[in-house]
């Protein structure tokens, strides 16, 4: 039997995520209050509709050095952690949630690689066994192999005791691991980056986040009291205001500079809170 390359699946895993449709907000909430009550395929439909973000944001870390591939993976691990604990009812879009997640994903394996920290080597070897076991069995079976299936084969073949959700794991960041500059069609000449670049979602995304960030604001002013709200409009130039000065802001409520200053400090104070609690800091930072 011929060794498979995970480059030959480069072609297919490109242009099955660009056909992946991107869900409405109403299909989204949907989806995501099925996989909240504990729906797989659900959970997974979340994840998938959502793959091609995580390409986009790990674009933006390319240049430290590490392999492509490893951000994506790193990307994706934060991208299933926020679809598994998102909450739909926040009445925010996934990706603007998942976005925090994909960033911490990633920016935690730039640091492990500059701390030096490598994956074990037992780890390793067994992502290559799961990922032999899967193309093997694909080949033989002529269809996607079963979870279970691939347990069965691992503990038959290499005496390995393992769990479906770690084989789960395991499959689902390997199989969108990807390089920069792999070759997808020599004869065209096009590489994985021309790919990226052809299926961007950079302007969906940032409408996406654009939106959210409107309605997470919003919502936070909401819970202001009227002179709070006024002085953080001004201050920061929200709802089409220019900036204002702590003196300009004073003289507008008749108060002294020093006194806006102390109630924009409790203000911010209380707007973090709330960022914090709805999981959306990093959004309104």
């Amino acid at each position: 039997m011929r060794k498979f390359t995970y480059e030959e699946g480069i072609t297919y895993y490109l242009k099955s995520i660009s056909k992946i449709p991107l869900l409405t907000p109403e299909e989204e909430k949907e989806v995501a209050k099925k996989a909240k009550e504990g729906d797989k395929k659900a959970l997974e439909k979340l994840i998938q509709s959502n793959l091609r973000f995580v390409v986009n944001v790990a674009k933006n870390y390319s240049g430290y050095g590490i392999p492509f591939q490893e951000l994506i993976s790193a990307g994706n691990i934060g991208l299933i952690e926020a679809a598994k604990r998102f909450d739909p009812d926040r009445g925010v879009r996934f990706i603007s949630y998942a976005i925090w997640w994909i960033k911490q994903s990633i920016l935690q394996t730039i640091q492990n690689q500059k701390d030096v920290i490598k994956i074990p080597q037992k780890t390793q070897n067994l992502s290559i066994k799961i990922d032999t076991a899967y193309l093997e069995l694909k080949e033989k079976l002529n269809r996607e192999p079963k979870y279970s299936e691939i347990k069965r084969y691992l503990e038959d073949k290499e005496d390995i005791k393992i769990d479906e959700e770690t084989i789960e794991s395991y499959l689902l960041i390997k199989r969108h691991s990807v390089s920069l500059d792999t070759p997808v069609d020599m004869e065209e000449g096009t590489f994985f980056i021309d790919l990226i670049s052809k299926h961007s979602t950079k302007e969906i995304e940032e409408d996406v986040v654009k939106e959210s960030i409107e309605k997470e604001i919003n919502y936070i002013l909401s819970h202001l009291s009227e002179r709070e709200r006024y002085i953080i409009i001004h201050r920061f130039g929200l709802n089409g205001e220019e900036p204002k000065t702590l003196r300009e802001i004073g003289k507008a409520l008749g108060v002294s500079r020093e006194r806006v200053r102390q109630i924009e400090i409790r203000t911010l104070k209380k707007i973090r809170a709330l960022a914090t609690k709805r999981h959306l800091k990093d959004l309104l930072s």
